[in-house]
Formats: C-alpha cells, structure tokens, sequence
C-alpha cells in the first residue's frame, strides 16, 4: 500500500507521455496493416443497417466511384491520428490512394516505414489492398500485398539488413456502422530477419498467423477473440549459437464488449493521447530552441503535462469504459524452446510454458482475476549442475501455480480511480500528494467493507526425487501488516530420498550441506501422514494473521 503513495507522481507528464506516445505507435501498426478505417461512421451513416447482417453471406454491391475520396480521407485521417504528432512517429506514410473499379476499391498505402530516417529504419514502401463493399454496412478487406524482401537502413540511406515475409492469405470483414473488425486473418511464412552489421544476429520463423472473430450475442452485445501463433522461431547470434521456439501462440478473449459503445470511447481515447503527445511535443521542442537561445532573453519552456481538462476527460474514459467490457482472458502458451550452442549441445530446453490472466465480471459489482503459470519438461544442463547431480534431481522439471481473486470491487475501483485521477497527474506536487492521500483512505475503507478474497488453487512443483502440492485461501484485509490474514496447506512427498541425496552430497558440496539445513528444519517442522500410495506425505500449514505473525504447524517463525 505504501506504493500507492507514489501513484500521482508517476503518472504525472512524462510517465503518461511516454505512454501515449508508445500507444499511438503501436496502434499506427495496426492501422497500417489491418486497414483500420474502412469509412467514417459518419460518412457511412446513410449505409444504415444491421452490424449482424454483416456476418452473414450477402451480395457483393455496386461500387460508387464516388465513395473513393471519401474512404482515402477517412483512411488517411485515421493514420494521422494513430501515428501521432510528426515529429515523434515510429510509424511513417507518405500518402494514401483509394482507386475505385468494377466491383472493389484499390487501397495503397505508400511511403511506409518503420523508425527514423537519421537513424535505422525499415524501409516497407508501399502497403495494398483491396476493398468490396459487402451488403449495406461495411467491407470485406482482401489482396493485401506489400513488397516480400524488407530493406533495413542508416541514415544514410545504406542497407544495414532486411527483413522478408511472405503473406499467404489475408481477409477481414469491416463495419462501418460499429467502425471496427469483426473478424480477420493474416497467414505470413518465410520470415527472415538479417543484420549486416558486424555484432548483429539473424532469425527466422516458419509462420506467423493472427486471426479475429466476433460473435453477435444481441442487444449490441459481441464476443471476440484474437489469436495470434508463431512457429519455427530460431534466432542466431555471431558466434553460432541460438534460441529456437517450436510453437509461440496467444488467445485473447473479451466477453460481453458493448462494442459501438466500446470502439467510440477507444477512438476518444486514441484522440486524447494523440493531443497530450502532440503537446508534450510541443513543449519540448519550445524547450529546445529555449536552451539554444540568449540565456539572458529566454526562459526554458518544460512539458506541462495534462492540463485539467485532459485529466478529466481521461478519467472520465477510465470509468465509462470500465462497464462495457464483461470479461478479459489471455492465455500464452511456448512449445519447445531451447538454447543451444554451436556444437548442438543445449544448456537449456523448456517442453511447455503456459501463462494465464483472466477478468470476469468487469461491467458487475464483483469481479474475479485469475493468474495461472505453469512449466513442463525443464532440463538444464549447465557445465555447474553437472558438477552436483544433486540440483539436478531436484530441479523442478514441471509445476503450476494457480491464484484466484475474487470479490474485487470491480465497479467502485474504477470509479475511484476515475474521479481521482485528474487530481492524480496534477502538476501542482501539493495536489496530486493530497488526492493521492484521499484515494488511499477511500481504498482502504472500500476493502475493509469488501474484502476480497485471494485463493490458491491446487498447484505445485515436481523434482525427479520430490513433489510438493499446496492450496490456501487468505483474506486481503489492508488493516493487517502483511495484506492478507489465512492459511496455505503445503504437502512433500519424497522427502525422505532428498534428504538421503543431500547429505552424500554434502561430503564434497557446500551448497549440498546448506541444502541439508534447509530440509531438516522442514522435516522438524512437518506433520507426517501417510498417503494414499502407502508412502510418507509431510504436510505444513503455514498461518498469517493480522499482526503478520507466521507459524508453521503452529510453531512461529518470528526470530528464525
């Protein structure tokens, strides 16, 4: 809690710049590749329509020539606003051209590239692809094309590398009444990445693929879901050596989304930032020409940050935007990841690494966060572990931890946030200190009259010679010292043969015989049972309370 102090500082203008200015670039990617305005929803507003007739087969309609102007500005105003303030881009264009024919408009992006010109960047050129109206309420998006073979280069002008990716399929579905994607797929192959320069390394990836898909679930309810997947991954340095990924794939899932509603507080948003970067950039090249000046005739000029009115605007989209969204899920699963040395050796291989991150009921009075990791077929075999066989034995070649939290106050946070925030990122150190005071106190009293409850479902760690298995519940109470008052439950098998394995080892090992302490104190500690299998089990049970006392099996570990 005592972090929190520090919140309104760090989210005063340069933190909150940075911010805005890493978010339009990234967005401008997106925009650039994804096609991310198809029309202004005002410019469509006579197409009318159901978003959910979009889903379904509908005839390919007349083109009117007349339209094409209209999409190249809607396009290239959208770019302008995604890439933010000029002087600060990463993503760059040149122009946009929309070319109408029979049945499908002809969109090309031209001058794009990634990076500054006086410094390294890559070169992409010019970006197509095609659009058909589809029924009365949008466009299919198809026949991306863009050059296979990347250039990267200096300042100047000289090719330092490249990059080469071929697209193998491309659609999306577009709605101009809900001005977004309601589904979309990219399948790239033969991916190579090269550095000429004398340190640098290459790699390259059999595919990469992303793909999109919506469900109308009525009442301007949809879900989507985002999935993205990497395969063949090997990455190469100078002198041989690599780190190579089988499989790299994620899911993200968001359930419930108000969208129209949703993609108008997004794009506000995306306004916002674009306007605190245009004036932080502003600001800094005032404070620039300011340092150069007569030192007697100029004052330098420093970012102001966000004025009053941008903080209230933005923490009034915090809290409008939180009940429009019904649950968040991302999962990110690795496969097959390996370092590996010149000669084939590898010091390190990973057979599975899964993360987990889930919200659910995010637009309710409660919601629920759940945090999963877990890890399959670790093997190290590093020149040190071979030398003590004993870590070897006990590395955790696989485990899972699994935490849920639940009756979080989902929709009193975000209006706390909401309502302090502009008080929060105020310029003025007295102000933004007090509110940030306020807003402890209204959090601390808003979770002692909720308090939410933090579980540890069942997870563990697995050795060649141990297991160990825990589950817990605690509830999080801001009054107690350490957060949270409860218990975790923790059970081990195969004590016994660590211990055995530790001391013959300890005859030539100092770290073996720390590890013996460790295990003994463990075993003075544990409650022995027997389990299911006939063989020992020793359980703990490891106890918090308010005054942040802990004991095991109801021994305290004050003063051990």
């Amino acid at each position: 809690m005592k972090e929190f102090w520090k919140m309104g500082k760090w989210w005063k203008s340069d933190r909150l710049v940075t911010v805005c200015k890493s978010s339009l670039a990234a967005g401008s990617v997106a925009a650039l590749l994804l096609v991310a305005a198809c029309g202004d929803k005002e410019d469509n507003a006579a197409s009318g329509g159901n978003a959910a007739a979009t889903s379904a087969a509908a005839p390919v309609a007349a083109i009117d020539p007349a339209q094409a102007p209209v999409i190249q500005k809607a396009i290239e105003d959208y770019l302008q606003v995604a890439e933010g303030p000029a002087d600060q881009r990463i993503i760059h264009h040149t122009a946009v051209k929309v070319t109408p024919g029979t049945d499908s408009f002809a969109v090309a992006i031209d001058g794009v590239f990634i990076g500054e010109k006086d410094g390294t960047y890559l070169d992409i050129g010019t970006i197509g692809y095609k659009l058909t109206p589809k029924g009365t309420d949008g466009f299919t998006a198809s026949d991306l094309t863009h050059a296979t073979l990347i250039p990267a280069k200096d300042k100047d002008n000289l090719a330092v590398g490249s990059l080469s990716i071929t697209t193998k399929a491309f659609s999306g579905e577009w709605s101009s009444s809900l001005q977004t994607f309601l589904s979309l797929d990219w399948q790239a192959a033969d991916i190579t990445a090269k550095d000429s320069t004398p340190h640098g390394g290459n790699f390259t990836a059999t595919g990469f693929g992303t793909k999109l898909t919506s469900a109308d679930k009525g009442n301007g309810l949809f879900d989507q879901n985002g999935i993205f997947e990497l395969t063949g991954f090997k990455a190469t340095d100078t002198e041989g050596g690599s780190f190579e990924i089988g499989k790299l794939s994620g899911n993200g899932l968001m359930t419930g989304i108000k969208l129209k509603e949703y993609v108008a507080k997004t794009r506000a948003l995306q306004g916002l930032m674009g306007e605190i970067a245009e004036e932080a950039a502003k600001a800094e090249k005032a404070a620039q020409t300011a340092a150069t000046s007569d030192a007697t005739n100029a004052t330098p000029t420093q970012p102001t940050g966000l004025n009053d009115a941008q903080a209230q605007k933005f923490g009034g989209l915090i809290k409008d935007m939180a009940s429009l969204i019904g649950g968040l899920t991302y999962d990110v699963t690795l496969t097959d990841a390996a370092f590996k040395n010149k000669d084939g050796s590898a010091p390190f291989n990973l057979g599975e690494g899964k993360f987990n991150l889930g919200f659910t009921g995010l637009d309710q009075e409660k919601a629920t966060v759940n945090l999963g990791l877990s890890h399959a077929g670790l093997v190290i075999n590093d020149p040190d572990f071979a030398k003590d066989p004993l870590f070897a034995k006990l590395l955790p070649a696989s485990g899972k931890l699994d935490i849920n939290l639940t009756e979080v106050p989902s929709k009193e946070l975000w209006a706390l946030v909401g309502d302090n925030f502009p008080n929060l990122v105020s310029n003025d150190p007295a102000r933004s200190d007090a509110a940030a005071g306020v807003m402890l106190i209204a959090l601390q009293q808003l979770l002692q009259k909720a308090p939410m409850k933090l579980t540890v479902a069942p997870s563990g760690l697995n050795s060649e010679v141990m297991q160990l298995d825990a589950t817990g519940n605690f509830d999080v109470k801001p009054e107690a010292t350490l957060g949270v008052v409860g218990a975790l439950d923790v059970a081990l098998h195969g004590l016994d043969e660590a211990m055995k394995l530790a001391n013959e080892a300890a005859q030539g090992s100092p770290n073996a015989a720390q590890i013996v302490g460790g295990l003994a104190m463990i075993q003075s500690m544990a409650k022995r049972e027997t389990g299911g299998d006939g063989k020992p089990v020793d359980k703990l049970k490891l106890e918090i309370d308010a005054a942040g006392d802990a004991k095991v099996n109801g021994m305290s570990l004050s003063g051990m």
